[in-house]
């Protein structure tokens, strides 16, 4: 199944309107997750069927020690937030 469909502005955001019929070949459902996958200038839409199974390294996947910040300052104490 080929469909050109166009990138469209969406307030501060961009997206891509799937067809009824693109929705029911890929069984997806409305609010599913989907995973974004990015594979040379192609993206890829993987429906994630069950959010339970969402792993701790799925989640960090691409995270690494230099993309990793320390500590931020923002000042001394004020009132109740006071941290020992």
């Amino acid at each position: 199944m080929n469909i050109t469909q166009s990138l469209q502005k969406w307030g501060n955001g961009t997206g891509v309107r799937l067809p009824k019929k693109v929705v029911e070949a890929a069984q997806l459902k409305i609010n599913q997750p989907l995973e974004v996958t990015i594979k040379d200038k192609s993206v890829i839409l993987t429906p994630i069927t069950d959010s339970s199974a969402i792993s701790i390294d799925a989640l960090l996947k691409g995270v690494s020690p230099d993309k990793i910040n320390g500590e931020i300052d923002w000042g001394e104490d004020i009132g109740a937030e006071q941290y020992e």
